[in-house]
């Protein structure tokens, strides 16, 4: 396949007041469910004042256990991966955080069962138990794929985006806003790529981001 320069679409982002609405369930998750006894979790944070974030899991759909506790629970997009759920049983997740406050929340309960959870082929390589989200480069609320980069006019920043084995599939010679979105369309698919940051010439990150379907 030929290498394609994808043209960088720009739009404008606004800040918008939330005064008086009420709070949603958040962090919203989706499961994904890899194998028989492997289950990965991945989960949108978009509070900033998020002080803990639990993953927990449970057999009843009353008493759940936590499994995991985010080392960064401020991160927007992060995953972990359940390698001891209960084989060929019906296993129910849910997502506690506490913000600064002191307040206690969860999220919505999803299990292992549910319809709409998707299957991985034997082809796909799944992510790692943890990874830790770019804070330059990440997938945004809407699913697309959002640059936050700074002095843009000063800096050349250039980057490189490869498949999940690494074979470049479209490259940005230079990023000309600060903050850029970038439409997941150019991607072909959904799915876990990676990306390599530069900056002036010299690799700034390498990491990796995860685009969902609709």
């Amino acid at each position: 396949m030929k290498r394609r320069i994808v043209t960088l679409f720009i739009f404008s982002i606004f800040l918008l007041a939330k005064t008086g609405v009420a709070q949603e369930i958040l962090p919203e998750f989706k499961l994904k469910l890899i194998s028989e006894g492997k289950v990965l979790i991945s989960w949108h944070n978009p509070y900033k004042n998020c002080s803990k974030l639990f993953v927990q899991r449970s057999s009843d759909h009353k008493n759940f256990k936590t499994i995991i506790e985010a080392k960064k629970p401020k991160l927007f997009e992060n995953s972990f991966t359940d390698y001891k759920s209960p084989k060929n049983k019906n296993t129910f997740y849910r997502i506690q955080y506490t913000f600064k406050n002191g307040e206690i929340n969860f999220s919505k309960i999803h299990s292992t069962l549910e319809k709409e959870i998707a299957h991985n082929t034997i082809a796909t390589i799944t992510p790692p138990v943890i990874w830790e989200a770019s804070h330059f480069i990440f997938t945004n609320s809407n699913g697309n794929v959002q640059l936050l980069l700074n002095n843009t006019s000063e800096n050349v920043y250039r980057v490189v985006f490869q498949d999940e084995y690494g074979k470049e599939i479209f490259h940005l010679n230079r990023v000309i806003a600060d903050n850029s979105i970038l439409d997941k369309s150019n991607f072909m698919h959904n799915g876990l790529f990676q990306f390599e940051l530069y900056k002036n010439g010299t690799l700034l990150e390498k990491n990796k981001i995860y685009l969902k379907g609709d």
